[in-house]
């Protein structure tokens, strides 16, 4: 009778994975600044479509401090300075929530201050809620991993990065994919997640590529992402989600105007 072959372990290290982080940094920083920079240098060329409550301050300058936080992280692997690495990394504890509270308080405020516009402003609630939870999600569950399991800890950083900086690649050509798949259902799916997806796709591909299969935490989180990103779409087009988020703008947190 024959035996099963055990399945091999997942390699902790391959030649090429700081060559990755730092290609994966780089598309992060990419989506980022071509995403936000003109409504960045607009804002401080005076040229703002309203003045920016203190609230959207401090999570735009959270939003750049961590991916500052991840290049650093990656070059303090790259250069072995593990125990600096660690250390670093005790400063996500205060980040993520600090991110979580920001970008939900912001866009609150948002939303409030265009209330009195077409209900499109309202449909698109969906999206940032998702994108605070998801991060937090991933975030949290990077932290609660980080100590015992440094490969699984690493991709919860890249699944919770992935979905803010998607954010940035649907500013950028979120209008041109508009312009061609329009806003119905798998249209809306496309021109706001694209970015996300591409990122998703290179980590995935990487560990196929180095490991022949991916990691157990991509294994989960991916399919989950695809599946809220389904969901997100969904709601975007019912009408019961407008009276919820009305309800939902009319919370006044701390700082958010």
């Amino acid at each position: 009778m024959e035996t099963a072959t055990p399945r091999p372990k997942f390699s902790s290290f391959h030649h090429s994975d700081r060559r990755f982080y730092a290609i994966f940094l780089a598309f992060c920083w990419l989506g980022v600044l071509f995403g936000f920079f003109p409504a960045a240098s607009a804002r401080y060329g005076g040229n703002a479509d309203y003045p920016a409550p203190l609230i959207l301050i401090i999570h735009a300058s959270l939003f750049v401090g961590w991916l500052i936080l991840l290049s650093l992280q990656i070059a303090l692997v790259r250069t072995n300075q593990l125990r600096m690495h660690k250390w670093l990394g005790q400063i996500g504890y205060l980040f993520i929530p600090l991110m979580i509270y920001s970008g939900l308080a912001g866009e609150l405020y948002n939303q409030r201050l265009n209330a009195e516009h077409p209900d499109y402003g309202l449909h698109f609630l969906i999206f940032p809620l998702y994108y605070v939870i998801g991060f937090g999600i991933f975030g949290t569950w990077a932290l609660a991993v980080a100590r015992r399991d440094p490969v699984a800890h690493k991709r919860l950083i890249i699944l919770a990065t992935t979905v803010i900086v998607g954010v940035g690649y649907a500013r950028w050509w979120g209008s041109i994919l508009y312009r061609v798949f329009g806003d119905e259902y798998w249209g809306t799916i496309l021109r706001t997640f694209s970015g996300t997806n591409m990122l998703l796709a290179m980590a995935v591909g990487f560990d196929i590529w180095t490991r022949g299969r991916p990691h157990r935490v991509y294994q989960i989180g991916v399919p989950a992402v695809l599946v809220a990103e389904l969901i997100c779409s969904y709601v975007y087009h019912s009408v019961w989600w407008m009276p919820v988020a009305r309800h939902l703008i009319a919370i006044r947190l701390p700082l958010s105007g």
